[in-house]
């Protein structure tokens, strides 16, 4: 009983606590006082012990489906934050004031204790919150409070606490609204600062000439063009939202300069630059001012930049109580709210801005290409028709007509004017083109037609100029065009690829070079010269040399680096690869006619071989450069300069050399020998062979006079044994251990007199074979075979069965079955080597075999002079020995041509200056007859040039014989083993020399784009080929004279020997017999040939010798 009064006793107080309100209400509402809703930062005590004061931003809102007001408070201002709670203001208990700055509102189940800044703040709210929790809607004025009801809400308010943290959707939703309103519009508290800037409003607003001059455009602009730069500007008075936590909106001066036109009324092809702009002020950005009093310059509050602005969002104002007409810049980290204060500023603005972020993200393009024309008018013009041939035939006017603008002048005479002109052409059309390929999308069609009026307006021009001048283009002015058309390759490869214009590099960089190497024929020739006439010169090393190496090197550099400097480009390196290749063959082959034709001196011999070091060093450097140059692989260096070939060519100059001066100092050392044995004093020997040489070879590289002494320890080694085999034969019993002994001592000798000359490990494998020779005295059957099997290898196959048995003779240590038992074991062991070991060359073995006799050996000894070593013989390869495949259909054909032709077999040609032949193998192959040792060697010894052969002559005397004839009036002589082979070489010579052209430096076939002509026409090779034909014909016509004229003179014969024949009836007398036979004997000493019938004529008297 006593809990049902308790209810009832608080139901009465609450209910009295309401009636109070109620009253206090109704009195309100009577009275009309005049409470507003108010909103701000407030202190909300945590419920939390630990938690304290927490500042929380409180909002009043009016809930329109349930009626009563709800307090509602977030942890910020901002709009898109959700509430953290929301209080039922209907349901206030009561408001409890703590003290001036402090108050407590109670609800049933909660206290909210709250905290505010100012006195005047709290009793704001209080006031505000009293007024509004008695606010009720026409339905609850009308309800008559009773008791039961009270006494109900009681009874369920112990149980029914609402909880102030969830909150309903509706609420939420009034909440963001209430909040976008206050960002638009100053409702309550107005602080100092509102009221200052109201009193700054009050400022009257500068004209926008006015604001333009005070912050310096004017005076900027004054040079320019003012339809230029004013169709670039947009300027004039915004109002800008402010960024703080009270939202208001504030006038601003605005300005944006763009780079290109920003209205559709008009256009031009300029960029505008920032070069041409005040420091603070940036192209496509906006910059804002705020005005100061008048007649000072405003201050420059901030920029916006266009390149970061996503979007331009328009708002819709019909929804919205701002007074003007708002867009917003999305920057992604911001929002920019302006207002314009018509909608037809505002339009201006958007369309200004979007055109400002368009062209601002042409110029900061990804591709890093800076834009310097601005191509919208052709495009505009482009885009204006529907179809595709007017759009074509439309912007082929205005492209012509921007071509004359640039090439005011049809006919250039001047290189130079031609050039600039082009240059300004190339210059506009590479623009164009990077503006069409900025836009978005890529305007590939504009790009398509540049290509192809713009370039081929230039390859026109360029090929009119050639055809016209190139008579009279000095070199360097080809290498100027060469670069010009270089620069042009480079500069337009990201937009088209014709290779016509690659082509005309090249033609240009091959004639430039063909006529350098037409120029510098004399000064080859001039040092080559040079090098058989002056002495050799003693260098710091003190080694005879020439100055040939640094003559010859210095024309190819200079030439390389005045060529580089013109035209630097990767192929001008390419084609002074080929340049230095042929200046350095050009010499090679000159120096080996040198070395062939005339008797140098000793002294020169040992400079060639000197200088060949200094140029294969300068060979690799050639090759450095052109590597670095051009950025080449190793693989293209040695494709078109070749340096290993050249480096062994020289490589067998030197060795050509050494062997003329061993031939020189040495070829007489058998001489030496040409006694017994045991009377050969080898310390005397070697004396008389080394001390002529000696200060000669001093004078010679160390890499070569090393060489020259082992070969000359070879030969001596050679001919001592040779002769110490013939003695064998010749040696008595007691002799044995005499030959041993000699062998030993002579062994000590040899080693402590050369020792200064050859490394120790060489001349001991030199002197190998006396420990073997030793050895194989001393040594019983089977042991034997390891002493033989070294011999063997050291001699070659000049160590045969003669010599064992000849070497068997000394040995009366062992009987006659027991000799004969070795030899046979010894011959086998050699009989095995030779089968498992290739044939040697018998045309370079100095002995046949040792033991070989004196007489044996003088019948060859002019050979043997000349023959001493394969090495003895130059051979350059100047060849490239291609194996070439040959078609199965083209086999028959070529065995026709076989049998009407001879290309290759042996020759015997005669020496220069001499009287001897020399049996070698002839090979003609692309215009060029090789000769070689034999058919195994690979490199040749000479070469005649087919085409600068001026008649091939046969011997009227000889029918086996013919000549070859240059046209320097060099000749060559060669003899055949019969007159139809002689027939047939000549045949073929003549075939060969028809056929081929002269070598050049000609280009790889290139396939010109779209199938068009070349830009640049080889003329210098046209005549060249004009000149050979020409050449061809005259022979042709002077061999058909001959003949014709041989045919003449053949008919008038026969007619007048028909005649005598009728006039001289009988037969010849045996006296006039005798005399024909006497002269047939004596030989006609006119050159042509007769034929017999006019010899026997001749004989009887009836006609007279020519």
């Amino acid at each position: 009983m006593s809990n049902d009064y308790e209810k009832k006793r608080s139901a009465l107080t609450v209910s009295t606590a309401s009636i109070d309100a109620y009253s206090d209400e109704l009195k309100r509402i009577e009275n009309k006082i005049d409470v507003q809703p108010i909103k701000g930062w407030m202190k909300k005590k945590s419920p939390a012990l630990l938690k304290g004061w927490q500042k929380r931003y409180f909002m009043l809102i009016e809930n329109q489906q349930d009626g009563p007001w709800k307090l509602v408070y977030f942890d910020n201002d901002k709009t898109d934050t959700k509430p953290n709670g929301a209080f039922d203001l209907s349901t206030i208990t009561s408001i409890n004031q703590i003290s001036k700055k402090e108050f407590t509102i109670q609800f049933p189940g909660r206290n909210l204790e709250l905290k505010v800044k100012t006195p005047e703040l709290c009793q704001q709210w209080i006031t505000t919150l009293n007024y509004l929790r008695a606010t009720t809607s026409p339905q609850r004025t009308k309800r008559q409070v009773s008791m039961d009801s009270v006494v109900k809400m009681a009874d369920e308010s112990p149980t029914k606490i609402q909880n102030h943290k969830i909150v309903d959707t509706y609420t939420a939703q009034q909440a963001q609204v209430y909040k976008e309103r206050q960002r638009n519009s100053l409702l309550i508290d107005l602080s100092k600062g509102d009221k200052k800037i109201k009193e700054k409003q009050n400022i009257s607003q500068l004209s926008n000439d006015k604001m333009i001059e005070l912050v310096g455009l004017k005076e900027f602009f004054k040079n320019m063009n003012e339809q230029f730069i004013y169709q670039r500007m947009i300027y004039g008075y915004l109002s800008k939202r402010s960024k703080g936590k009270v939202k208001y909106f504030q006038k601003r001066w605005f300005i944006l300069v763009s780079a290109k036109p920003l209205y559709s009324d008009y256009n031009d092809e300029k960029i505008l630059h920032e070069s041409q702009l005040p420091p603070w002020l940036e192209l496509d950005t906006i910059t804002y001012f705020k005005q100061k009093e008048e007649g000072k310059p405003p201050k420059s509050k901030g920029d916006v930049k266009m390149l970061d602005c996503q979007e331009i969002i328009i708002k819709n104002m019909s929804k919205s109580k701002e007074s003007g007409y708002t867009f917003k810049l999305n920057m992604g980290d911001r929002l920019y709210h302006l207002m314009a204060d018509s909608e037809l500023e505002r339009t201006k603005w958007q369309s200004a801005l979007s055109a400002s972020i368009r062209i601002t993200k042409e110029i900061n393009n990804p591709l890093k290409i800076k834009i310097k024309k601005n191509i919208d008018p052709l495009i505009k013009l482009y885009d204006e028709e529907t179809q595709l041939i007017a759009r074509r035939e439309k912007i082929r006017l205005k492209l012509e007509q921007d071509i004359a603008a640039i090439l005011t002048e049809e006919d250039v005479v001047d290189l130079n004017k031609l050039i600039n002109q082009l240059t300004d052409l190339r210059q506009d059309m590479l623009e164009s083109m990077q503006a069409s390929i900025v836009k978005d999308p890529q305007r590939k069609d504009i790009v398509k037609e540049y290509t192809d009026i713009y370039h081929e307006k230039i390859c026109d021009r360029i090929t009119k100029f050639w055809d016209q001048f190139y008579m009279k283009l000095q070199s360097p002015e080809l290498l100027l065009i060469g670069q010009w058309l270089h620069e042009y390759l480079l500069q337009m490869k990201d937009f088209f690829n014709d290779d016509r214009i690659l082509l005309g590099v090249r033609v240009l960089l091959n004639i430039y070079v063909n006529r350098s190497l037409e120029s510098l024929e004399s000064v080859i020739y001039q040092i080559i010269e040079q090098e058989r006439i002056q002495e050799p010169f003693l260098n710091d090393q003190e080694q005879l040399i020439t100055q040939t190496p640094v003559d010859l090197f210095k024309i190819i550099n200079e030439g390389f680096d005045m060529a580089y400097k013109l035209c630097s480009c990767k192929e001008t390196v390419l084609r002074f690869g080929g340049f230095g290749k042929v200046i350095l063959q050009q010499y090679q082959g000159g120096i080996q006619e040198i070395i062939d034709e005339y008797q140098l001196s000793i002294s020169k011999f040992v400079a060639i071989c000197n200088n060949t070091l200094a140029l294969h060093d300068n060979t690799k450097q050639y090759s450095k450069r052109l590597q670095t140059f051009g950025n080449l692989s190793d693989e293209e260096v040695e494709k078109v300069f070749d340096g290993q070939k050249i480096t062994k060519n020289f490589v067998q100059i030197a060795s050509n050399c050494r062997e003329r001066i061993f031939i020189f100092y040495f070829s007489r050392v058998g001489t030496h020998f040409k006694k017994h044995y045991l009377e050969i004093k080898i310390i005397d020997t070697l004396k008389s062979i080394i001390e002529p040489a000696t200060e000669a070879l001093s004078q010679l590289h160390d890499s070569f006079s090393r060489k020259l002494w082992k070969q000359l320890t070879d030969s001596i080694i050679l001919y001592y044994f040779n002769q110490f085999i013939i003695s064998c034969s010749k040696a008595k019993k007691e002799q044995q251990n005499e030959f041993i002994r000699k062998l030993e001592n002579d062994k000590e000798i040899l080693f402590q007199e050369l020792e200064t000359f050859i490394f120790e490990k060489q001349l001991q494998a030199a002197l190998k074979p006396f420990d073997d020779m030793i050895s194989f005295l001393n040594e019983e059957s089977l042991s034997i075979l390891d002493p033989c099997k070294s011999l063997r290898q050291y001699f070659g196959r000049a160590f045969s069965e003669k010599t064992i048995k000849s070497i068997m003779t000394l040995r009366f240590d062992m009987d006659k079955e027991k000799k004969k038992e070795t030899i046979e074991i010894c011959k086998n062991l050699i009989d095995d080597i030779n089968k498992t070991q290739p044939i040697e060359d018998d045309t370079i073995r100095i002995i046949d075999f040792l033991g070989q006799e004196d007489e044996e050996q003088n019948t060859t000894q002019l050979q043997q002079q000349e023959q001493v070593q394969r090495r003895a013989d130059i051979r350059l390869d100047f060849n490239d020995n291609e194996n070439q495949y040959i078609p199965q259909q083209q086999q028959q054909q070529i065995q026709i041509e076989k049998e009407e032709y001879i290309d290759e077999g042996y020759l015997y040609k005669k020496k220069p200056k001499s009287k001897a032949w020399d049996y070698r193998f002839v090979r003609i192959r692309k215009g060029f007859m090789y000769w070689y040792i034999n058919s195994n060697s690979r490199e040749a010894q000479n070469k005649i040039n087919l085409q600068n052969v001026d008649e091939v002559i046969p011997n009227p005397k000889k029918s086996t014989n013919f000549k070859i004839q240059l046209e320097d009036s060099k000749i060559y002589k060669f003899k055949t083993q019969t007159k139809e082979e002689c027939e047939l070489w000549i045949k073929t010579i003549l075939r060969e020399q028809n056929q081929t052209e002269v070598t050049v430096i000609t280009l790889e076939a290139i396939q010109i784009g779209n199938g068009k002509m070349p830009i640049i026409k080889d003329y210098d090779e046209i005549a060249r080929k004009e000149r050979q034909r020409q050449k061809q014909e005259e022979r042709k016509r002077k061999r058909i004279e001959k003949e014709n004229e041989l045919k003449k003179k053949q008919m008038e014969l026969k007619l007048l020997q028909q005649q005598q024949l009728k006039e001289l009836g009988d037969k010849p007398q045996p006296h006039q017999v005798e005399v024909f036979e006497q002269q047939r004997r004596s030989g006609d000493t006119t050159k042509k040939t007769t034929s017999c019938w006019t010899s026997f004529l001749i004989a009887l008297g009836v006609e007279r010798p020519k």
